[in-house]
């Protein structure tokens, strides 16, 4: 018999609000959360996906798992020990995790050190500083994405310029491509206070070709600056050994684990996953990391040469259902 204590309304908001501050493709914030006594299901909403754009809901799952992760890290602050289960029951496909929270112990040091992390990290659109990163943070990152089971690879010279043609391609396609530019005028430009990215948020305009994702691509996004970005960006592609639903969740909490880890130490990351949206230069990518894992993020890495505006969240009591009486 479970004996573990329900939460307390306080203990799920502080816990939600975390969930809620993870990156996801567009900003669509996809996720449902469910609270069962000391148990939180995070749940796919299918209203919020991207067909077009993320067809197999790739990216979405990913998103869905970085919510997980920022959960955990809240209750680590708080005092829970935490376990998760990805997908644990087949018969709801829109239960994508369940987390199990302990009774309150005491901080649980290597997770609840990342807390003051969720609020501050966001995506970052401008140009990085001509800075190197440490060897000693490269380290720290890809140790992060290894305790979840990723991978990340840092790009030489070569596979940076080889990406940069991928990414050329992909940003091509997408400009030429009119459902996927009704799809993301969804989400992106104009003011959106609670969910997609809005103009101001959207960064500056590279006055030379740079390798920055800019969202706004055949969107109409007036008035935005035109800046000159860094030459040798850092690129690091984040991969998983398996290739399925669940593979994709965990690459979530590896990514976030990897971005607070990245805000912990100053910097800022940007993604530029539209290679990874076309199946034949996804390949191409997973070539350059070697062909035996999965990329499934390709992260812009450095320290930011302006501040940026965040984008909006919905109030994490929009997306939350309690089972039984709420607390």
């Amino acid at each position: 018999m479970n004996t573990t204590k329900a939460l307390t309304n306080d203990e799920v908001g502080i816990l939600l609000a975390a969930a809620v501050h993870a990156p996801s493709m567009d900003n669509t914030q996809p996720w449902r959360f469910e609270v069962a006594g000391p148990v939180i299901d995070v749940r796919l909403d299918e209203d919020l996906v991207l067909p077009v754009a993320d067809p197999a809901g790739r990216a979405i799952r990913i998103g869905l798992g970085a919510a997980a992760f920022n959960l955990r890290v809240a209750a680590a602050m708080l005092g829970h020990e935490s376990t998760f289960a990805v997908a644990p029951d087949p018969a709801e496909p829109d239960l994508v995790a369940r987390i199990y929270l302990s009774d309150r112990s005491g901080l649980i040091a290597d997770l609840s050190a990342l807390y003051g992390e969720i609020s501050r990290r966001h995506t970052y659109r401008g140009p990085m500083l001509d800075q190197a990163i440490p060897p000693i943070v490269i380290s720290a990152l890809t140790d992060a994405a290894e305790i979840d089971g990723a991978e990340l690879h840092w790009l030489d010279d070569d596979a940076t310029r080889t990406l940069g043609q991928l990414l050329r391609q992909a940003d091509d396609l997408d400009s030429h491509d009119e459902d996927r530019l009704l799809e993301r005028g969804r989400w992106v430009g104009g003011e959106r206070p609670h969910d997609g990215v809005p103009d101001a948020a959207l960064g500056p305009v590279p006055t030379d070709p740079a390798m920055v994702r800019d969202l706004a691509t055949g969107l109409d996004t007036p008035g935005r600056e035109h800046v000159v970005f860094e030459q040798r960006p850092r690129i690091a592609v984040l991969s998983t050994g398996d290739e399925d639903e669940s593979a994709w969740v965990l690459a979530g909490l590896a990514l976030e684990r990897v971005l607070l880890t990245a805000t912990s130490s100053v910097l800022a990351v940007s993604f530029l996953n539209q290679a990874l949206e076309y199946p034949t230069l996804r390949a191409q990518v997973r070539d350059l990391i070697g062909g035996r894992s999965w990329p499934q993020m390709i992260l812009r890495i450095g320290y930011p040469a302006q501040a940026e505006e965040h984008t909006g969240r919905r109030p994490w009591r929009d997306a939350t259902s309690w089972v039984g009486l709420e607390p």
